[in-house]
């Protein structure tokens, strides 16, 4: 019998699988309503099986004589019960996966709720909404329509959600919704008038299976806007913090210092003017790449930046480096202007200290910039936003690249920022 069933509802049960296939396999993307389809694929299931049993069952009882057929009448009420009541809920469900923001949602149900009440009830009612006769012959009752009716109904509002698609979502969704409508009515009036016969089911699986492969394309272009937009977002913030760094009045303020030195001391001149092509060598390369570099390499940019402020301070800036851990990559200028910051904001006119701590710690490198806090002043509300914003800036691209956290403690005497990256 199994082979009988598998011969008649060959493609359906394929849609059907093919359906909690695709399900299982795209379960990670967040599709509204998708959990329906795997319900979906049941129900057709059950509405193959109990359609198919029916037949069955009459022509056994038709061919063979000697057979019980009281149990047949018995067997076939409840098999035509259950496809009464499945039948009516697959374009429900439809509906709730095609329109998942749809209001009055419990409202809609109430029709399938009738149906699945007048067939169920009909054993006890004296066959109000069918019986099943003598000789295993199906016999309507006068509520014997209600499937069609239910059915009707729930194809008009698979209309107006079409009509509506026009109007809300993008034609290409409405011309799905025009296919999928047109194939369900097309498929119930050849069925009602005996054009066709079992296709239903087919029709209703492989309806729901395109359109769930239309979200899934919808999802996966989603995701590729939402990347194109976080990379742009990366470029933009880079942008922003190199014209924050790069500013005309510290490139000339590094020129006069470097200018000063060529007359009092040509070794430290030449110190300054390799600090300087180090410096603006690592902001070009960061403002023309969205490649990661070795933390050895951000240390060069880091050290560059050192010499280039030291003769400012008469070498007053004691930078010291605890560096345990080495081998990891970040964001190009994602360290500097951490210390850059400690050094302008931090330890003072008259110098200070500044550690650069790293090290491994629960599978997670941590990076920490120590300043000593000296320098007391009043920023106004435009240089804190700027500060805010250089900050920001870097912690945004850590995130984004590498899943990183950006925190800052300060006490009276320390400010602490520190980088924390899984491995």
């Amino acid at each position: 019998m199994f082979m009988e069933f598998l011969t008649r509802n060959y493609m359906t049960v394929l849609i059907a699988v093919t359906l909690v296939i695709v399900f299982f396999a795209f379960r990670d993307y967040k599709i509204p309503s998708s959990g329906l389809v795997p319900v979906i694929a049941v129900i057709v299931l059950i509405s193959a099986t109990t359609y198919f049993l029916n037949e069955w069952s009459y022509d056994l009882t038709h061919t063979y004589a000697g057979v019980d057929r009281a149990w047949h009448i018995r067997f076939r009420t409840v098999v035509s019960i259950i496809d009464y009541i499945v039948q009516p809920l697959i374009i429900l469900l439809e509906l709730q996966i095609i329109t998942p923001g749809m209001r009055h949602k419990l409202r809609l149900a109430i029709p399938a709720l009738i149906n699945a009440l007048i067939y169920a009830t009909s054993p006890f009612t004296g066959g109000l909404g069918f019986k099943i006769g003598t000789s295993n012959q199906y016999i309507r009752g006068p509520l014997g329509y209600t499937i069609f009716y239910v059915m009707t109904f729930y194809l008009a509002v698979f209309f107006y959600v079409t009509i509506r698609s026009f109007k809300d979502y993008s034609r290409t969704r409405g011309l799905l919704l025009v296919f999928i409508s047109c194939a369900s009515v097309l498929t119930m009036i050849m069925e009602a008038t005996a054009t066709i016969s079992g296709y239903v089911d087919e029709v209703s699986a492989l309806s729901v299976l395109v359109y769930y492969i239309y979200l899934i394309a919808v999802y996966q272009q989603s995701l590729r806007e939402s990347i194109a937009e976080k990379e742009l977002k990366i470029t933009q913030d880079r942008i922003t913090m190199l014209q924050e760094q790069i500013r005309p009045h510290f490139i000339f303020n590094s020129l006069n210092v470097i200018r000063a030195l060529v007359k009092r001391d040509p070794s430290k001149a030449v110190a300054g003017i390799d600090s300087f092509v180090s410096y603006l060598r690592g902001h070009v390369y960061a403002m023309n790449s969205n490649d990661l570099i070795s933390f050895d390499d951000e240390l060069v940019n880091v050290k560059a930046f050192i010499g280039l402020v030291q003769p400012s301070y008469d070498d007053a800036i004691d930078i010291t480096y605890d560096l345990g851990e080495t081998d990891f990559s970040i964001p190009a200028l994602s360290l500097e202007p951490i210390v850059e910051n400690a050094v302008k904001h931090g330890i003072g006119k008259n110098g200070g200290y500044i550690k650069v701590i790293t090290k491994k710690e629960n599978d997670h490198i941590i990076i920490s910039v120590i300043n000593s806090n000296v320098e007391k002043i009043d920023y106004s509300e435009k240089e804190r936003a700027r500060l805010g914003v250089g900050l920001e800036n870097t912690r945004t691209r850590l995130k984004l690249l590498l899943n990183g956290t950006v925190d800052m403690t300060k006490t009276d005497t320390e400010t602490t920022v520190t980088i924390s990256i899984p491995c």
